[in-house]
């Protein structure tokens, strides 16, 4: 996998989702714009074996949403089929997985 970044629109909108911490991975960074909107936004990157989150770190660190498995499986798949992330795709994602659990 190759490397991806995180941006500020990305903390935008997993801020307007209700994201409050991003799991980190050795396969992401973040720009400064997306650390400073963390910190504006109440976001938190959280590094795999940490007891507590802790405010967004000032070093470059990889980061990934926490989402739920079914989430990142759907993800992965539309990102395999189409050899992107499109805009907007993990807001989909929960508005589709949120409608099927209310509907089941």
């Amino acid at each position: 996998m190759g490397i991806r970044f995180l941006t500020e629109r990305d903390i935008e909108t997993y801020a307007s989702q209700g994201v409050t911490e991003i799991a980190l991975d050795a396969n992401t960074r973040i720009t400064d714009l997306a650390r400073e909107a963390a910190l504006r936004l109440g976001v938190r990157f959280v590094r795999p074996g940490d007891a507590a989150s802790a405010p967004a770190p000032a070093a470059s660190a990889p980061a990934q949403p926490a989402f739920s498995e079914l989430h990142q499986q759907v993800r992965a798949a539309i990102v395999s089929q189409l050899g992107m992330a499109p805009d907007g795709l993990d807001a989909i994602i929960d508005r589709v997985l949120k409608a099927v659990e209310h509907a089941g």
